[in-house]
């Protein structure tokens, strides 16, 4: 996924080495990255891979209203065709409010009108309180590693 609406020449932050080329890269805590008080945090991006039959769509940054537009896409695409096994990743997510919960809810109702299933992997705390208090983490469950996400069935 690009970075459409980044200034050119912006700087990169440190501890990106996981970055593909085209894609935004990872920053935050989880980088190491601190930023300076009043610069904006980088808009969040979504990585898409397979493991095995599952897609993991990975979502990385501040999931709020103003990012819904950079990673809503890729879970569309996830979940849009045949019987989707589907992943989502919180764990490079660094902020998650009731937008996101939104976005979760579309992609599970995706997902099961096509037969699928939606699983989370999440171990942040304060994104899990953020999903019981939502009612989601009841409905979709949340396991601590991908592993255990693509072992279940």
């Amino acid at each position: 996924m690009s970075q459409q609406g980044a200034p050119r020449g912006a700087p990169v932050p440190q501890g990106t080495s996981d970055a593909t080329p085209g894609e935004a890269p990872v920053s935050g805590a989880a980088a190491g990255d601190l930023r300076l008080p009043g610069h904006p945090a980088p808009p969040p991006y979504a990585r898409t891979s397979r493991v095995g039959g599952h897609i993991v769509v990975a979502l990385h940054g501040e999931i709020d209203i103003a990012g819904l537009g950079c990673v809503g896409p890729a879970l569309d695409a996830a979940t849009g065709a045949g019987t989707p096994e589907v992943v989502v990743d919180l764990r490079p997510t660094t902020f998650f409010d009731c937008s996101g919960l939104g976005l979760l809810c579309r992609a599970q109702r995706r997902v099961a009108d096509r037969g699928g299933r939606l699983r989370l992997v999440c171990d942040d705390p304060l994104i899990l309180r953020t999903l019981r208090v939502g009612g989601l983490l009841d409905a979709l469950g949340a396991v601590a590693t991908l592993e255990e996400a693509v072992g279940e069935e």
